[in-house]
Formats: structure tokens, sequence, C-alpha cells
């Protein structure tokens, strides 16, 4: 049996650049790996097929998870007779802007490629990856890193900043095709990812908290207020900042004091899910 974990993203900083002639968008991101993670277990059958569990929904037919269709695909593609039951368990919230499912189908890609003893290697499992979504080459990885072109070109950092985190999510679900598709490129608000790096690399914390910018924050603001309520709420009760992460809804914030991040946990805990992470 191999166990993976399925670590969930954060977008320190996303600017939307322009619209692409194959429907995407360019992108400047800064993405994170967070100490927050589903888990995957994969064990050999002998029926020979793909079976995929998990402890909540996440499809309503296995056909339709990712897990399924890059297992699927590695099954089909390197000619392999051994089936494969994958079972998930599910932390990381569905369609709340942390790459959970993308997360899961780069976890497939590791494990089955230890399983099956495929010997791909990162860049590889990367490379094959960016067919079934534009942030499983990141999630192949897991760190620290600048993306652009629609998230699958990646140039890593090599600082950790490993800086605590409150996640709040509202439990509300948002579609990213549906944001993506209210983009208005002249309505967004543009800033230079350079300020950002620069924080990170001169590990300035007040620069990075200030830098913090999300162009689709305007368009979710829009869709559900809530997400707005929260982020303020955040920010008014003593956070250095906080910002939502890629489509929403989650929302993120951060401290250099620990104990400001326990103070607003407590006061929001009884109303969303909430958690106490870090950065990896």
């Amino acid at each position: 049996m191999i166990k993976e974990k399925a670590y969930a993203k954060i977008n320190l900083f996303l600017n939307v650049v322009n619209k692409r002639v194959d429907g995407y968008h360019d992108l400047d991101m800064v993405m994170a790996a967070i100490n927050f993670y589903d888990e995957l277990t994969f064990k050999k059958n002998d029926k020979g097929e793909i079976i995929v569990s998990s402890d909540i929904e996440i499809t309503a037919k296995q056909e339709d998870n990712t897990v399924y269709q890059v297992a699927k695909f590695l099954k089909e593609e390197f000619d392999v007779n051994e089936g494969v039951t994958i079972n998930i368990k599910k932390n990381i919230p569905i369609a709340a802007g942390l790459a959970g499912g993308s997360a899961d189908a780069a976890a497939t890609f590791r494990g089955l490629n230890k399983l099956w003893k495929l010997k791909l290697s990162l860049d590889e499992m990367a490379k094959l990856g960016v067919d079934f979504g534009a942030d499983i080459p990141f999630c192949i990885y897991n760190k620290l890193c600048i993306a652009k072109g629609k998230g699958e070109e990646l140039f890593f950092l090599k600082n950790k900043l490993k800086t605590p985190i409150l996640l709040v999510n509202p439990n509300i679900r948002i579609g990213t095709k549906e944001v993506f598709s209210k983009v208005v490129k002249e309505k967004l608000v543009e800033r230079k990812i350079s300020d950002m790096t620069s924080a990170i690399y001169n590990k300035n914390h007040e620069l990075m908290a200030r830098e913090l910018h999300n162009s689709l924050e305007s368009i979710a603001f829009e869709m559900e207020p809530e997400i707005r309520e929260i982020k303020n709420k955040m920010i008014d009760l003593g956070l250095d900042g906080a910002l939502m992460s890629g489509s929403g809804a989650t929302v993120f914030g951060i401290s250099r004091d620990k104990s400001k991040l326990d103070y607003v946990y407590e006061i929001m805990k009884d109303d969303y899910f909430k958690l106490i992470t870090k950065i990896r």
C-alpha cells in the first residue's frame, strides 16, 4: 500500500494578464503549498479495475473524478495490467480556491508512479499532469514558485516562508470557470508581481502583507458578498493581511504573531470552516 499527502495551495499573488485563444487566461501568480492536505491510499487489486472511493461525495460518478481519469490514463499509457483501489480522505473543502482536486490528481500521479513502478520523474509527471488541470504541475512539486501561462509555467523560489496563516471558508462553492467567465480585463486592478517576489526574497513580511493581490477578488465579491465581509473582518481584527485564494471562496489571513491568528480564530470559529496552519 502506498500513502500520499495531497497538499492544498494558496495564491499569495494572482494577476490576470489576458485571455488566450484556447479559452484560458494568462496569469502571473505566486503559489505556495500549505500544511493542510487530503490523504490518499493506493492498493493493488486483482480485478484489474480502477476503484475510487472517498469519505465524502466528490463527484456523482467516479469516472468524473480527476483521480480516476489520471489513474485510467496511466494504466492505459503504460500498459499496466494490475488494478488499483484508491481511497481519498477528504479534508480540503471542494471548490474552495485551494486546488484540492488538483492536489488529489497530483498525489495520484506520485502514488501510482510508486505503486506501478513507472519510474517517472517529477518533471515528467508535471508535463503529463497539465492536460488534466492547470494547477496539477504545481501540486506535483508543492514548492513555492512563480507560475505563469495558465499556471503550468513554474519558476521555483528558493525561499521557504513557513508563515503561519488562518484559513476561513464560508462553505460556499464557487466554480472557477464561472469566475473567469466574468473577467473583464479593463475592470481589473493590476499589480506588479516583482514587488511580491522582492518581499519574499528579502523576507520582508510587512511588504508581503501589503502586496497580497488577487485580480479575481472583485468578481467573487460581487457573486458572494460574504467573502468580502470575511476578508474585511480578518483585517479589522488586526491581521497583517488577508486575501481570497484562487477563484474563492476561501480567504486566508497572515500574521507574524500567531496569537493574533488564535484570537481571530476564536472569534470566527462558530461561523465558518476555519483552520490555522502554515505555508510549507
